[in-house]
């Protein structure tokens, strides 16, 4: 296997902690739950695409990149890190947005300003139409003489996978202290690249393990799909022959709401139960929802019973101060105007 030969960069603050949650657990009706803390990987406020950047920003110094590109929705955590990972090593970076420009710019739109990365708005834009905005920019930056790299949505590639990969590795010696190696893993699914890497990682580190993913955006058959797909890209990269098929995790897909990005009332009940349990910082886009999932499934009884389960929490709070109408109500209930 060639996973440490492969090029990487320091970009994260790793290992991240394994924390257990044991208030939420007992809320929820787990007998035993640990929150994977790649929220706290360290650039631009963390996430985990951290991760997914240690290498393909490799790749892309290995090529001699100095112009990285992008694309996601206008609150992508992606695009907000790879800007970050840009600046770190040197380079330029523009992201592609698929909403229109907007009156404030807040949440990741400001760090995005901040790291001064170049943004595009293509208003309703398909990730087609993302790709080929972004190819004809390439064409003209390497006219210039400039050198771009393009890091699809999410980072979800083969190489960006391999972050992934590592990260089941460093949690396999985690869960081994607690002897909870048989642990069902929880986690948000938008690009599916995180996925692919788990799904490797666990076929090679942690093999009595159980994936369990809350897609944020498409059908369960597509995020399976595409992730199975990244993980054999993966696995090539890496020299391994691992037997992966769409049935090695298991994505339920009706906690997306009305759309990607669209928040849900099962979403804001899970940010707030989880911050008043146990202090802990979720999102409306991803990780709201993914905890929204696994709450639900808890009080079914699906999951939790008998193995210990584990949130991998993906970052995502820059957003949180984009939807500041979300929990207004919250807000003004705590507040008073008392005369002193």
């Amino acid at each position: 296997m060639r996973l440490d030969e492969m090029p990487r960069v320091q970009l994260a603050d790793l290992p991240t902690a394994l924390d257990e949650a044991p208030r939420l657990a007992a809320e929820i009706g787990i007998e035993r739950l640990f929150v994977k803390r790649d929220d706290n990987t360290g650039l631009a406020l963390g996430g985990n695409k951290a991760r997914k950047l240690e290498f393909l920003m490799a790749d892309a110094q290995s090529k001699g990149a100095n112009v990285i590109m992008t694309c996601g929705g206008a609150q992508s955590n992606h695009a907000r890190q790879t800007a970050a990972a840009a600046r770190k090593l040197g380079m330029e970076c523009i992201i592609f947005l698929t909403d229109p420009m907007p009156e404030k710019f807040n949440g990741n739109l400001l760090l995005d300003a901040i790291l001064d990365a170049e943004m595009r708005f293509l208003p309703g834009a398909t990730y087609e139409e993302l790709l080929k905005a972004m190819a004809v920019e390439e064409a003209n930056l390497i006219l210039k003489d400039r050198i771009p790299y393009v890091i699809p949505v999410g980072g979800s590639t083969g190489v960006g996978a391999l972050g992934y990969v590592t990260a089941v590795r460093e949690i396999a010696e985690q869960l081994e202290e607690i002897h909870a190696e048989n642990a069902d893993m929880v986690m948000a699914v938008g690009s599916s690249g995180t996925l692919a890497g788990l799904i490797l990682g666990c076929d090679l580190f942690l093999p009595e393990s159980r994936l369990i993913g809350i897609s944020v955006s498409r059908d369960s058959f597509q995020c399976r799909q595409r992730a199975v797909k990244i993980a054999q890209e993966a696995a090539k990269l890496i020299g391994v022959e691992a037997e992966m098929d769409s049935d090695r995790a298991v994505v339920y897909d009706q906690y997306v709401g009305e759309a990607y990005g669209i928040p849900t009332q099962g979403g804001k009940d899970a940010i707030l139960l989880a911050a008043r349990t146990e202090g802990l910082i979720l999102d409306p886009v991803y990780t709201g929802k993914a905890m929204a999932g696994l709450i639900d499934l808890a009080r079914k009884g699906e999951i939790g019973r008998d193995r210990p389960v584990v949130f991998w929490h993906t970052g995502g709070s820059p957003a949180l101060f984009a939807y500041e109408e979300l929990f207004r109500d919250e807000a003004c209930r705590l507040s008073s105007e008392k005369a002193v």
